[in-house]
């Protein structure tokens, strides 16, 4: 995937639309029987003198009506055509198509690059000229997959082509990669300062599909890690207003804006450890960046952060900083890391819960902190789970805090309780007929923990799920009764306390301005009072269950 234009410094095509598409003219489509009230509009643009659409991927629902606009920028001629998934569900990005086109030979230009009839087009837009644009109306696929679509005009397609999923989850409750629609272009030369790397053209392109800066990818000389440079640009979601820091370390040197504004500038040759910092105030939503690298030789390093309101540090990298940013209290970091598809337990001293604090990191990116003490789930987080640094390095001391963002307290004490009425205090600690007794764990074939415990002769079986998307946790009590309690008496679960809980409905809350909660499962209707969201549970013999769903606003 050569590419041996001039790497374009100018902000990404996107932000240019505003300024560029008065001179687009766009054929009217009056929408056909049926579509005129569709569910999705998705608009795709042709990025001018980069041969991409700017769009890498989409996802609509099944069955969903779809009104797809394509607006061609470029000064060449482009089509999009949606293909079925076909025998490697989406794997071979439609090449079959494009085998078809080859096969038309001199019939190619009178059919517009187009294989007619093909079992594997879905849908097309036909070809659009240079400066106009087209709309087309589908209806999405009934069964969910990859359904992938390319541009077939010739010598296009390895360049242009991008992934329509058919899912029954939305966008926003998919779990999303750290940068957006982020491209990495490699530069090759002797670089010692920015001024250098600036001056060269780009040799390579790739879509870096996971989101993350990282040197992976690089296009390098065979055997050689040494005079290289690289350039990424995406984009980023601001999720509140406020000022933001990113931490930006490398080896050798490099930059990173934000906005079009540069924040860091390393222009310089020498090893990574001393991270820049950088902070620029930013209104919630999307923000270009982009980030500048460049390896003269030896040691090659490169790593970001970033962090905000109500955000603790993410990682925009897949390397963690080699020096200055461990929050471990000293020593090297050592991240803790769930394998794909399972979750990993870590039992040491985690901090915003107790010393018997046991650890839960998920591949779904979710994570929670569970008392073995009180027996209640004290906090949930997103992102990454956890610093080992501190405790597996010459026996660090102290409680290491969750190494992710969005770190939510959702109960500290005991959660299970006696009380006389709705109305009375919450205890401190429980009396010795609900004693609480941590009865240990048992793990599932994804290694993910149910917590078992007592209070009195109450049995419990606690098992938070991680939900696929990434959004939360789906977690399940199973609380067993061995005979009834005395007359009058009612068992209380307090799920939420230490913050504002609002209402949205018999079982739906929010709880601050972060989290949405719903009881689905639950014998008797829960309630709110002062800053607490309480379940009764009854006291009578046999089994009572209790699901609950917890999700990130």
């Amino acid at each position: 995937m050569k590419d041996d234009r001039n790497h374009l410094t100018a902000p990404r095509v996107l932000t240019l639309l505003t300024f560029v598409f008065s001179a687009v003219q766009a054929h009217a489509a009056k929408p056909p029987k049926g579509f005129e009230k569709i569910d999705q509009e998705i608009v795709i643009t042709t990025m001018e003198a980069k041969m991409m659409y700017d769009k890498a991927s989409f996802s609509v629902k099944p069955n969903a009506k779809i009104k797809l606009v394509l607006k061609n920028l470029d000064s060449l001629p482009h089509n999009l055509i949606i293909c079925t998934p076909g025998k490697k569900k989406g794997g071979d990005k439609g090449k079959e198509v494009i085998d078809a086109v080859l096969k038309l030979g001199d019939k190619g230009v009178e059919q517009n690059w187009e294989p007619k009839g093909h079992p594997r087009i879905l849908k097309s837009s036909g070809m659009v000229q240079p400066k106009e644009a087209t709309t087309i109306f589908f209806k999405a696929p009934g069964k969910e997959g990859n359904y992938p679509y390319i541009c077939t005009f010739p010598g296009h397609y390895q360049l242009m082509n991008g992934m329509m999923k058919v899912s029954k989850l939305s966008d926003s409750s998919r779990k999303l990669p750290p940068i957006r629609d982020l491209l990495s272009y490699t530069h090759l030369g002797n670089f010692k300062t920015l001024t250098d790397l600036r001056k060269t053209k780009a040799v390579n392109v790739e879509e870096e599909k996971k989101g993350l800066i990282s040197l992976q990818h690089a296009a390098l000389k065979k055997n050689s890690r040494d005079n290289y440079g690289i350039v990424w640009e995406g984009w980023i979601d601001v999720p509140r207003d406020g000022k933001y820091t990113f931490t930006y370390d490398t080896d050798d040197g490099g930059s990173l804006a934000i906005g079009g504004k540069e924040i860091i500038t390393r222009n310089y040759v020498g090893p990574a450890g001393k991270p820049s910092k950088g902070s620029i105030a930013l209104k919630k939503g999307r923000v270009d960046i982009k980030v500048e690298y460049y390896e003269l030789s030896g040691e090659e390093h490169v790593s970001l952060s970033w962090e905000g309101p109500k955000m603790k540090r993410q990682y925009l990298s897949d390397t963690k900083t080699s020096g200055g940013g461990n929050r471990g209290g000293g020593g090297n970091s050592i991240p803790v890391v769930a394998p794909a598809g399972e979750a990993i337990i870590y039992r040491n001293f985690i901090a915003g819960t107790d010393p018997r604090g046991i650890g839960a990191g998920y591949s779904e990116g979710v994570n929670l902190a569970f008392s073995a003490d009180s027996m209640s789930l004290d906090m949930i987080w997103k992102g990454d789970f956890i610093d080992g640094g501190r405790h597996w390095i010459n026996r660090g001391q102290g409680f290491q805090p969750p190494a992710g963002d969005q770190v939510i307290t959702l109960n500290r004490g005991i959660p299970f309780a006696i009380l006389e009425s709705q109305t009375s205090k919450w205890p401190n600690k429980a009396d010795g007929k609900m004693e609480p007794r941590f009865k240990g764990y048992s793990l599932n074939k994804q290694q993910q923990p149910t917590f078992k415990y007592h209070f009195g002769p109450v049995a419990a079986l606690d098992y938070p799920a991680p939900k696929d998307d990434g959004s939360g946790f789906t977690r399940t009590i199973t609380i067993n009764v061995p005979s009834p309690g005395s007359a009058g008496e009612q068992l209380y679960f307090r799920v939420l306390s230490g913050g504002s809980v609002q209402s949205g409905s018999e079982r739906t809350f929010s709880f601050e301005d972060d989290l949405i909660l719903n009881v689905l499962n639950s014998e008797l209707p829960p309630f709110t009072r002062e800053n607490e969201l309480l379940i009764p549970i009854p006291l009578t013999p046999g089994k009572h269950a209790v699901t609950i769903d917890y999700t990130w606003k």
